[in-house]
């Protein structure tokens, strides 16, 4: 349908999608927005959740959200409606609306007004239950979904439950019957199969075909019954686990690691040998996962995957946890109820323009989980009395609201294991953050503001996670180096004052992940270096090194020197590196370094070593400005796949692979103005993608062509080549005519648009 050239004749199609809750709608609109052949054929593809709470402004947000893969803290309808015209203008955008629920006439019409600014041939899939609304949205006929048979019920659950293994007769003909109770719902299908795949004996199969939970009144012609069994069937250490997310709004994007650490605050992860509780906190999110009670959505912009819970099983985990997890929004009753005092985690949902002070409550005490979300950014406070109220708190999340300022009564939140205050306008935290001795997580990413850390932060001695961002951060707080529990972190400022050097890394040997080691000038010497004892962090698989811009030295060779990392270290990345000649730990056999990024590092010498890195598959080099002329640096480098030259404002010449990069498949050439030719890719027979941008002085393709294995070429700002690449008039057209994907100045050339 979305493939239909009389659709794409009109300005904006709307494709509803309907069928009732657990019949598929959503995977079969992913299904189609992930779509192959839908790749080129959309200038902007969104997503975005709408449920049952119809709020155009949220809806809006999330739409500019996934089109910008940034946080849109606009508020008030008419900037955001603007700033959405904005981003769809002239362009031509396959939108999804997932779950869509009001039938009000005005509703629509106020949130499809933006869409008319967007070029024809622009489309929206609705997803939604009612057919009163598909006639409302729709511009084309509804897209029904049936039931399943029961045959087809008992395949898909089969496909769940057996995997890799046969199951006997009697297990079939039980699995048979259990089928016939789905009422032909794909949902309830995949989360019983999920649930069979760990039972393996006939009586536990009979034990849930004869379950009384099939019969309670409350759940006659639902799908609740499938869902509850799931539930009920559950390890006792996941029950928990699953009825706490029941205190996240419907469609929130879960990220393990982070849902894991909550966990963890929580007391929900029980410890087993010397195993971290972040990596079992994994296994029972894992567990989760393939038993359905979550879904994989998409990768973020983060790189990270992100999960969904299908709204059924939100409703499930909702019902279970009863008073357990409470979501209070800010036009509900905001008195005290009795069974709010069996309440122990909650979450405050704010949608008012109005300034809103956060006061604490008598009923607050036996609370372990506080979290606030405020729709709209800023124009909230915390008073002092909140945190006196919450003495029982392991999790506050305080996170995407815009405080100026936290009142240092936070120090009587003496269980407190994660502290999120990410996205606010501090300048400062209070000092008496210092005194949570028990907290595990701090989270102070995109505090843009913030200019320095609580100066007793090396007290807290039970921290594992801490997340920030330090652009803005002159130095790290004195003794730093006493965390020694730290597993994450993020960078590390080297300073020139006792107890701020690089020698508290020292004693971290926990660290993992990806660490920035930023202003490396203050280092004195090689053993100084030493001290950081890199080689003793087995866990980090990015190391950023970054000197700021003191020019050549030969200082800068004896730190790296002493900077040896450990040979796991996957990624590597040196910003203003000002030495002549890499250390000889490059040239270690064991080194595994798969990807190295450049930048505006002063000499090129440094290039030729890293061409006998074995693992090395991807190369950036950026804005090396001594560099003038390209050649035998590419020697060898026989593993790399992906090779990255921008920014470079003096390079003229580049003379050719001479023999390297036989596994190339990724060229991109971006940015460098003076560069007048291409090398021969005559020896590089695996190039699949060459891409060509910034460079006005390149005269033409390579004499003798492109390679044939190539498959997509992309040619912007770069007038040249664009004229010499011209449809059948460019003198080059010949060298490019064949390649099955061509984009020039941001148009694709269409196989319709060249005339053999």
């Amino acid at each position: 349908m979305l493939m239909d050239q009389e659709l794409s004749r009109t300005n904006v199609s709307v494709i509803p999608i309907v069928g009732m809750g657990g019949i598929g709608k959503t995977t079969l609109a992913q299904i189609v927005y992930n779509d192959h052949r839908l790749v080129g054929k959309f200038d902007l593809k969104m997503w975005a959740s709408v449920s049952m709470d119809f709020d155009t402004i949220s809806i809006t947000k999330s739409i500019i959200e996934s089109a910008s893969g940034e946080r849109c803290k606009l508020s008030g309808l008419d900037p955001i409606q603007v700033n959405f015209q904005n981003l769809i203008r002239g362009k031509k955008f396959l939108l999804v609306l997932d779950d869509y629920w009001s039938e009000e006439y005005r509703d629509w019409d106020l949130l499809c007004s933006p869409f008319k600014v967007g070029a024809r041939g622009s489309m929206i899939i609705v997803t939604t239950r009612s057919t009163i609304v598909s006639r409302i949205l729709g511009s084309v006929p509804s897209y029904c979904l049936k039931s399943l048979n029961d045959e087809n019920c008992w395949e898909l659950m089969k496909r769940r439950a057996c995997a890799n293994r046969i199951l006997d007769n009697d297990l079939q003909i039980i699995g048979r019957m259990i089928a016939t109770k789905c009422r032909g719902l794909p949902l309830a299908a995949k989360t019983l199969g999920s649930m069979l795949h760990f039972k393996d004996n006939p009586v536990e199969w009979r034990s849930i075909l004869e379950s009384e939970m099939w019969d309670l009144r409350q759940y006659k012609n639902d799908i609740f019954p499938a869902l509850t069994l799931s539930y009920y069937y559950l390890p006792p250490q996941l029950k928990k686990c699953f009825t706490y997310c029941s205190i996240f709004p419907k469609n929130h994007a879960f990220e393990a690691n982070e849902l894991v650490l909550q966990w963890m605050a929580e007391g929900f992860i029980r410890p087993v040998g010397k195993i971290r509780p972040e990596d079992l906190g994994n296994d029972y999110f894992k567990g989760l996962l393939c038993r359905s009670l979550f879904q994989y959505s998409h990768v973020n912009v983060h790189g990270q995957n992100i999960y969904k819970m299908h709204d059924l099983i939100h409703d499930m985990a909702q019902l279970i946890s009863a008073h357990a997890c409470l979501r209070q929004k800010d036009n509900q009753a905001t008195e005290e109820c009795t069974s709010w005092r069996n309440t122990r985690h909650f979450s405050l949902h704010f949608q008012t323009l109005e300034p809103v002070i956060l006061k604490g409550s008598a009923w607050y005490k036996n609370l372990r989980t506080f979290r606030v979300i405020h729709e709209n950014f800023g124009n909230i406070q915390v008073s002092y009395d909140l945190f006196l109220k919450l003495k029982a708190l392991r999790v506050l999340d305080l996170s995407r609201l815009g405080l100026d300022e936290l009142p240092d009564s936070i120090d009587h939140l003496k269980h407190l294991r994660y502290l999120n205050l990410s996205e606010n306008h501090f300048r400062k935290l209070p000092e008496s953050v210092t005194h949570l001795f028990g907290l595990q997580t701090l989270k102070l990413e995109q505090c843009l503001q913030l200019l320095e850390l609580p100066s007793k932060m090396k007290n807290m001695v039970s921290l594992r996670h801490l997340h920030l961002d330090v652009k803005q951060l002159n130095c790290m707080p004195s003794e730093f180096g006493k965390l020694v529990n730290l597993q994450s972190l993020p960078a590390y400022i080297v300073g020139r004052s006792r107890g701020c050097g690089i020698r508290e890394l020292k004693n971290m040997r926990l660290l993992r992940g990806s660490i920035c080691i930023k202003n490396l000038e203050n280092v004195s010497n090689v053993n100084e270096a030493k001290e950081a004892m890199l080689d003793r962090k087995p866990f980090l698989d990015k190391l950023e090194l970054e000197w700021n811009d003191v020019g050549p030295n030969n200082n800068g060779e004896e730190i790296l020197a002493g900077l040896r990392p450990h040979e796991n270290l996957k990624e590597l990345v040196m910003i203003n590196y000002g030495g002549f000649l890499l250390p000889s730990w490059f040239g270690n056999p064991l080194c595994k370094l798969s990807s190295i990024y450049l930048q505006s590092c002063h000499h090129q010498q440094i290039l030729a070593p890293l061409g006998k890195l074995r693992h090395l598959k991807s190369l950036i080099i950026e804005d090396m400005c001594n560099l003038s002329h390209m050649g035998p640096e590419f020697d060898g480098f026989s593993s790399l796949e992906s090779l990255t030259i921008k920014d470079m404002p003096n390079l003229t010449s580049w003379s050719g692979f001479n023999g390297g990069c036989p596994c190339l498949s990724t060229l991109d050439i971006n940015d460098c103005p003076r560069l007048t030719n291409l090398p021969s890719f005559m020896n590089i027979n695996l190039l699949r993608c060459l891409n060509i941008s910034l460079c006005p002085e390149i005269h033409s393709l390579p004499h003798d062509g492109l390679p044939v294995s190539l498959q997509a070429l992309t040619i912007s700002e770069s007038d040249h080549i664009k004229d010499r690449c011209r449809i059948e008039e460019g003198e080059d057209w010949y060298k490019i005519r064949s390649i099955p994907k061509i984009e020039i100045d941001y148009v694709e050339i269409t196989w319709e648009m060249r005339r053999f």
